[in-house]
């Protein structure tokens, strides 16, 4: 029997009902958006892990773990571990394990870690060495996709009884070292594509690559004098991305897969007057994400997809008024 028709079906079926098919061709940010009453936000139940430094890469950046269940939030790193600057961590899909980069030894490299364990985070690229960044599980959680050097690698890993996690395998996605510089690089659920940011400065741009036959596609093209960068892959309805405007604002955008290449649907949540970026999804509804719109450095916001509505995550335990920057979100509804 072929089923691929009716996966098709099925696929543009999710795509019909998503909250993606509501918004405009190139919806637009919000003038003087106003936060909700911090009394009534969406329930949440998940979690959600982020880091928080004063600057990037001056030794202050911490990774804070936040449970919306039990309300409550602690830091993860540790002096025992040996790791400075953690940041940019991204759950598996059971919840269990976290990855982040950091810098061990003077040098920045991709962990792994058994949430709540015991043993010290895994160093996954101590055998590679070189500059590691912008870690993120596959939809299955045997891999870890990263930046190493410039390009792209995948890492199969090795989970152990004891909590540590190995690496049986790089592949080489990309070649090219730093005169093309790759980075961000986010699976898609299928594990057949990975979508990532090439270029530097104001040549970034968005693309699809195939790892199985390596052709390259543009997801989106920026405006002149603009640049989208930080792809975040929802499910095989939704991808975001961040695009820095031409005047200056970085705003959060969705892009429907396998659509022509050309504007995303810039998203309502955005204040016209504010960076925002770092999306990270909770469902269908909702995104977490780092904004500068409310106050002078960025916190943490939970904003509605289709409708102008955002609300400031939990002032007394996130969004501590501390001049530190709340960035790198990344949540989870499993347990």
């Amino acid at each position: 029997m072929n089923i691929a028709p009716l996966k098709v079906f099925l696929l543009s079926l999710a795509m019909l009902l998503s909250p993606v098919a509501s918004l405009p061709a190139h919806a637009a940010c919000t003038a003087n958006l106003a936060l909700q009453p911090a009394s009534s936000p969406p329930a949440l139940g998940g979690r959600l892990v982020y880091h928080s430094y004063m600057e990037y890469g001056d030794g202050s950046s911490n990774l804070y773990l936040h449970d919306f269940k039990s309300k409550s939030t602690r830091q993860l790193n540790q002096p025992g571990w040996n790791i400075e600057d953690p940041m940019n961590a991204h759950f598996s899909p059971d919840g269990r394990y976290l990855t982040f980069m950091g810098r061990q030894n003077g040098a920045w490299h991709v962990f792994a870690w058994a949430i709540g364990g015991t043993q010290a985070p895994s160093n996954l690229t101590a055998a590679i060495g070189g500059r590691n960044e912008d870690p993120k599980f596959s939809f299955d959680g045997r891999q870890v996709v990263l930046k190493h050097e410039g390009d792209i690698r995948l890492a199969t890993l090795v989970f152990n009884g004891d909590g540590s996690v190995g690496v049986s395998a790089w592949k080489a996605v990309t070649g090219d070292g730093w005169s093309t510089e790759e980075s961000m690089p986010f699976l898609t659920p299928s594990g057949k594509y990975v979508v990532y940011a090439t270029g530097a400065g104001d040549s970034l741009r968005v693309v699809r690559r195939n790892l199985e036959n390596g052709q390259v596609n543009p997801l989106a093209t920026p405006a002149a004098g603009g640049r989208d960068y930080y792809p975040v892959v929802r499910d095989y309805t939704a991808y975001f991305l961040s695009r820095t405007q031409p005047a200056g604002n970085d705003q959060l955008a969705m892009v429907v897969p396998n659509s022509p290449p050309g504007t995303p649907a810039i998203l309502p949540l955005n204040h016209c007057q504010g960076d925002n970026s770092d999306a990270a999804p909770v469902n269908e509804d909702y995104l977490i994400f780092s904004s500068t719109s409310f106050d002078p450095t960025y916190s943490l916001l939970l904003g509605d997809i289709t409708a102008a509505r955002v609300w400031r995550l939990d002032p007394a335990q996130i969004n501590l008024p501390d001049g530190r920057q709340k960035l790198g979100a990344s949540y989870t509804a499993a347990r």
